[in-house]
């Protein structure tokens, strides 16, 4: 009887032993599995956010790269517009430079095939535009060249510049006038003296040539 009391409350306790042993394996199971449901999806959360903020900057960057390229390819259509335009305007200008070198050189060439027979119809046309040069180099002004080509006799004083002996010669208070002679050659004088002899007394080159005349 003992003995079978032993046995019945020795298999009772190993039941109750083991239905502890599976509660508790049951349990630690369950908090087992818990604890990696909370950390998945805690992880999914946290990749689920850095998905979004990771893909904004992305999507942001991205769009800022487009843009930039969209900058740099106007940009260069607008130095490709920038050099077409300067070219165009560079051979613009060369046309019309290379038109008026022409309109020029057929101006000149009218104007010289006008002079070459007025020189033939009117000989002393030619004297005159000489004596207009000379009476310009020597300082005349225009409107006393004019007067002079007119026959007129005009009162001076200044600075008469000689080509010749490339000097200059002070004029107090002289008469200059054209003369004409019996060929109508035209000669410019000085006080009545020809203006060439009138520089050399001037200048004192008459009275060394006859210094050196003389030794």
């Amino acid at each position: 009887m003992r003995s079978t009391f032993n046995i019945l409350f020795y298999v009772n306790k190993s039941k109750l032993k083991n239905g502890k042993t599976e509660e508790l394996k049951s349990s630690s199971l369950v908090a087992c599995l818990c604890k990696n449901s909370a950390t998945k999806t805690a992880t999914s959360v946290l990749n689920g956010v850095n998905s979004l903020f990771g893909g904004n900057k992305v999507n942001r960057l991205e769009k800022e790269n487009a843009q930039l390229h969209r900058e740099v390819e106007d940009l260069n259509d607008q130095i490709e517009k920038l050099h077409t335009d300067m070219q165009k305007l560079k051979d613009s200008h060369e046309r019309e430079l290379k038109r008026t070198i022409e309109q020029h050189q057929q101006e000149v060439s009218n104007l010289k095939r006008i002079l070459d027979k007025a020189y033939q119809w009117f000989p002393s046309f030619k004297r005159f535009l000489n004596m207009e040069r000379e009476c310009l180099q020597y300082g005349f002004n225009m409107e006393q060249t004019d007067k002079l080509l007119h026959g007129q006799r005009i009162n001076y004083s200044g600075w008469l510049h000689s080509n010749e002996y490339r000097r200059n010669a002070l004029a107090n208070n002289v008469t200059a006038q054209v003369i004409r002679d019996e060929k109508r050659n035209l000669f410019l004088h000085i006080n009545e003296t020809p203006i060439i002899q009138w520089f050399k007394k001037q200048l004192g080159i008459e009275q060394k040539q006859r210094r050196d005349i003389r030794v």
